[in-house]
């Protein structure tokens, strides 16, 4: 099937001659040029504010002195400059939005008819894809996971082939709240990362059952990709806490194909809401047309600048994460009352418990604010990997809990 990017875009979207900035029209932000005379924005002229900004990667405060008075760059041309030069993309392929969840609006009123036009999600996952329909008045269809937490493909190739009015198909991966990967972009990048990485040989073979299964991996992606008329979103948000490939380097493969991720997490940017959409240029033009005009404040962009400038702590950052998530892992193990934990590739655990919602309830008590995620999967709980020291406070929450508890 050949994808065709006006035939599923709403016409009004489509045909919609966007808000327009004197500074966009003039390319004031990527001119380089400084000393202007500004009278086009009705700003206030006058500068007299002032504020510390605390860097995640330095740890240090930094004072700004950007012009507040002044509206920000509406297509954040700094940001996009740095991301594409780190995420080999061109800065055409990148949308800046107020959180991920903007580029999840902004993906319903693009391309879903409201009243009319379906988006498919595969339940449990990231809550935000069924409000974010609900408010822009888009039927949700569900095919959800697998016992084992996989994508169960067939069914979602039933349903796409048999509903020509499904717009939007969501694939959080890693997955919140199970914490798998649930697609995978390449799986002979995946394997060189583990095992290269770890002292592995340049030259070693591939395992005949891995070549098969490599192979089926890539059919599945053609078969999904290829077979359906319709945007497919790949979110994610907890790709740093995984080895696995970005689907941001299958763009040119895919033209449907709109990869989402953000800073709230491995950059620890949550409080500025910052995200990312990466497509092909004409959706990414799509995105920038129906977007605010102003969409990213200055703070934010600034503060993600800062982020981007520090890769080095990030990574840093990111490995005391993983390294507190295994030792969690284990010590939640430990618990007679914990009957499974489940492999995670993010920031965060999920586990089956018994008696979940007392659980959940005792720790609320102790000041210990987790998820509870038995709505979606019984009697489970997900425990985000904080500091050691916050990972050491629930476990002795959990080693505390009253034997007249009903635990």
């Amino acid at each position: 099937m050949e994808f065709n990017l006006e035939n599923i875009v709403r016409k009004n979207i489509w045909n919609l001659k966007p808000y327009s900035s004197a500074r966009s029209e003039f390319d004031l932000y990527s001119s380089g040029k400084n000393d202007l005379t500004l009278l086009d924005a009705n700003e206030n002229p006058n500068n007299s504010s002032e504020f510390r900004i605390q860097s995640s990667a330095t740890h240090n405060s930094e004072l700004l002195t950007h012009d507040l008075n002044r509206y920000p760059d509406p297509l954040q041309s700094a940001i996009k400059e740095e991301l594409a030069q780190q995420k080999g993309v061109a800065k055409n392929q990148i949308f800046v939005g107020n959180g991920s969840d903007e580029a999840i609006d902004l993906l319903y009123r693009i391309f879903c008819e409201p009243g009319k036009d379906k988006t498919l999600i595969c339940p449990p996952t990231y809550g935000m894809y069924e409000v974010s329909a609900g408010i822009n008045d888009v039927e949700v269809l569900k095919v959800p996971l697998n016992s084992d937490f996989a994508l169960d493909v067939e069914e979602i190739l039933k349903q796409v082939q048999d509903d020509n009015g499904i717009k939007i198909l969501w694939i959080c991966s890693p997955n919140n709240p199970t914490g798998n990967a649930i697609l995978k972009a390449d799986l002979k990048h995946d394997w060189q990362a583990q095992n290269y990485t770890r002292g592995g040989m340049m030259d070693m073979p591939f395992a005949p059952q891995f070549e098969a299964e490599l192979l089926e991996n890539q059919r599945q992606l053609d078969r999904l990709f290829g077979n359906f008329n319709g945007i497919i979103v790949v979110d994610e948000a907890y790709q740093d806490f995984t080895e696995n490939m970005s689907f941001i380097k299958r763009l040119e493969d895919y033209p449907n194909l709109v990869v989402l991720q953000t800073m709230s997490k491995a950059q620890g940017l949550a409080g500025a809401r910052v995200g990312f959409a990466f497509a092909s240029p004409e959706i990414i033009e799509l995105f920038n047309k129906t977007k605010p005009p102003y969409n990213v404040n200055e703070l934010s962009q600034q503060a993600v600048l800062k982020a981007l400038e520090h890769q080095e702590q990030t990574k840093t950052d990111i490995q005391e994460i993983i390294n507190n998530r295994d030792v969690l892992a284990t010590q939640l193990s430990n618990f007679d009352f914990i009957t499974e934990v489940y492999p995670s590739e993010a920031n965060f655990i999920l586990a089956k418990v018994e008696n979940a919602t007392q659980v959940y309830n005792y720790l609320r008590d102790q000041g210990i604010i987790i998820r509870n995620r038995s709505s979606q999967i019984e009697d489970t709980l997900r425990f985000t990997v904080g500091t050691r020291m916050e990972c050491e406070a629930l476990i002795t929450a959990l080693r505390q809990i009253p034997a007249n508890a009903g635990i």
